[in-house]
Formats: structure tokens, sequence, C-alpha cells
């Protein structure tokens, strides 16, 4: 008898599918996952809100991640929300095409600006604290450097 979409069977390979897309985005961010002392699963776990036997689930293509903690973790990842509400079945394709804005063709693509919190996650910085002080202290060194630009042109004191 074959499987409906929602059975047991479609839900496992759903995972499975989750995990091979899931698995080299965890390793691009930083997490050390293949090696038993490296503390990647229990990293991630702690950055992403899940308990470690919940990452190591998800990555063994077992179980898929609630969907409320997909937010979460496409934020600790770097990838984007839409990218794991797709691949962890919680919407379809078609419907995350539905969603996605499109540009008309004469309008040029908007320059987008780094935040300093996506600058600390592209540079591998994943601890909420770490990511904290790097934006921090970037935000000091910009508004520093605004103040130096003022003087220069003769605005400040």
């Amino acid at each position: 008898m074959p499987t409906t979409e929602t059975g047991p069977a479609s839900q496992v390979s759903r995972a499975q599918r989750f995990a091979e897309y899931i698995r080299p985005a965890v390793v691009a961010a930083g997490y050390d996952i293949d090696n038993p002392r490296g503390g990647g699963k229990k990293a991630l776990a702690e950055d992403a809100g899940m308990s470690p036997s919940s990452v190591g689930r998800m990555l063994a293509g077992q179980t898929l991640p609630e969907p409320v903690l997909l937010e979460r973790l496409a934020e600790v990842l770097g990838v984007p929300l839409l990218d794991l509400l797709t691949h962890s079945g919680v919407i379809s394709e078609r419907a995350r095409r539905a969603t996605t804005p499109r540009l008309a063709p004469a309008e040029p693509p908007k320059e987008s600006k780094l935040t300093p919190e996506e600058a600390a996650r592209a540079l591998g910085i994943r601890s909420p604290d770490r990511v904290q002080m790097f934006a921090a202290m970037a935000k000091t060194l910009a508004s520093q450097e605004k103040a130096d630009e003022e003087v220069r042109q003769g605005k400040g004191a």
C-alpha cells in the first residue's frame, strides 16, 4: 500500500532530506559535529535552544525540529529562514515562491548593508554573548569614525 504525503514513511524521508540539507550548513557555520569530542552538537543545541539529543536526531535524519525552533536555527546557522521552512516541509516550494519578493526587471537590486550581527556570524562567531560584544564594538567604532569625519569636515568640537 503506498504511503501518503503525511504518513510515517514520508515523515522519515522528509527528516532525512532535511538532515542532508542542514548538515553542511551546520559545518559551514563552524560547528564540529563529526568529531565526538568536538562539542559541536552540544554547542549548536545551546545556541539554537534545542536539546543535544534533538540536535543529534535532527542531524541523523530521524526527526525534524519543531517549527518554533526553525527561526532560531536559521539565525544561528546564518541561513535563510525560508530555506529551513521549505526543507523541513513546513511550507511548500510553491508557497515559498509566492512569499519571495520579486524585483521588476528595470529595478536594480538595492544595496544591502551587513548588520554587525550578520558580520559576526559570517566571521564564524556563534555564541550569542560574543555576537553581542562584536556588534557593540562595531557600533562604537562606526560612531567614532563618524565623529572623526565630522572633525575633519570642521563640524566637530
